[in-house]
């Protein structure tokens, strides 16, 4: 989390990397796999489409004193997930994690809460604010202070974990990870296995690691041979100055049927779909001129659903000419449409226009959800639309 803004009075919205910007309210209106990176350029763009938005649907939770994490996720039956904190002045800076819990908003208006829960041998257990939803579980990845068997007061080191909930709430099952795993990110397939997006620190590389579930590593995934490799981190680099290992050290994992999608943020890498073998398919985008990829929404017509903007710098007010330009500057991303792409190709196909203050989630049942606080209250509320026909 590194940056905060005001959305409605006394709301804020984080990001695990940029602000979601938000503001006012919703109106009606392996072998073989593919590694092009040639951008495709459309003679024309698919004009806007307007979405016909529904009355929203209010949850008990959320005040004018909440913040929200812009890593929104979403389930097959309707239901959403969002971390969220329910008063942002109570935040410990030095543990922020700790004073977040993922809630989950189901269709039937009940709050599901997912927090880290005691286990025996461990104590002081913190979210590190990464979470995965599956069709059946909730997978939150978490740090604890492993306490000393022979005295309890001792604390003998701190480890990493996984602890997997079913979407009730209910914890199943804790898995400690071995010494020397520190994950940025993780993820399931549907199968069950669980894949970790972790830093290798002796080549200063990122390796997604299939775990067991003792924690242990079981294989690493290939992501791609090291001539593809090559070509993406000079795209990386040429993009926004970064290496192909920071770039993958920011990326979201998604479900897509019985596969994985690693998207990354704001660079214009291809989207790999992934397998429990390794790289199955990496799609470019033909992308409108001068935006790129905030996330792809989780959906279930084999589509590719975007969320799509550009970015806009912002001047700091106590910068001086004499000040460099660097620190003088920063830049927020800023959504601006819904593009939906052909997987195979990366081919446009349609554009959805978005309405000011709603954040989207998710594309199922063709009709696309998304998350809104109420603006005189900061009550959370989700809200459901559908392409207008033209």
């Amino acid at each position: 989390m590194s940056k905060l803004q005001p959305v409605f009075a006394g709301y804020v919205t984080l990001s695990l990397s940029l602000c979601l910007p938000i503001g006012g309210s919703a109106q009606s209106a392996s072998a073989g796999a593919q590694t092009s990176l040639t951008a495709h350029a459309d003679a024309s763009l698919p004009p806007l489409l307007k979405l016909h938005y529904d009355s929203p649907m209010t949850f008990s939770v959320g005040t004018e004193a909440s913040a929200i994490i812009s890593d929104f996720k979403c389930d097959a039956d309707g239901s959403v997930f969002v971390p969220m904190t329910e008063d942002l002045s109570r935040i410990d800076p030095h543990a922020a994690g700790a004073s977040f819990e993922i809630i989950g908003l189901a269709p039937s208006g009940d709050v599901v809460r997912f927090a880290p829960q005691p286990i025996p041998g461990y104590r002081n257990l913190v979210s590190l604010v990464r979470y995965f939803v599956s069709s059946s579980h909730v997978y939150l990845l978490e740090m604890a202070d492993k306490i000393d068997p022979m005295d309890s007061r001792k604390v003998t080191g701190r480890s990493r974990l996984i602890q997997i909930f079913d979407h009730k709430g209910q914890l199943t099952q804790t898995i400690v990870l071995e010494p020397g795993i520190d994950p940025l990110n993780l993820a399931a397939f549907e199968s069950g296995e669980i894949v970790l997006l972790s830093p290798n620190t002796l080549n200063k590389t990122t390796r997604l690691l299939l775990i067991d579930d003792a924690g242990r590593p079981e294989s690493e995934l290939s992501l791609f041979d090291n001539d593809f490799a090559s070509k993406l981190d000079q795209t990386a680099k040429y993009q926004n100055g970064e290496t192909l290992s920071r770039v993958l050290a920011t990326a979201s994992l998604s479900p897509r049927g019985q596969n994985l999608l690693l998207t990354t943020s704001q660079v214009n890498f291809p989207v790999l779909e992934l397998n429990q073998h390794g790289l199955v398919r990496a799609t470019q985008l033909a992308l409108p001129p001068g935006t790129t990829v905030q996330s792809i929404l989780p959906s279930d017509d084999g589509l590719l659903h975007a969320l799509v903007g550009s970015f806009r710098s912002l001047s700091s007010p106590n910068s001086t000419p004499a000040s460099d330009s660097s620190a003088r500057e920063s830049k927020v991303f800023s959504p601006i449409e819904i593009d939906v792409f052909y997987p195979q190709d990366g081919s446009l196909l349609r554009r959805i226009s978005l309405a000011v203050g709603l954040m989207p989630v998710c594309a199922f049942k063709d009709r696309y959800t998304f998350l809104e606080p109420r603006e005189e209250d900061g009550r959370l509320q989700v809200i459901h639309a559908t392409s207008i026909p033209q």
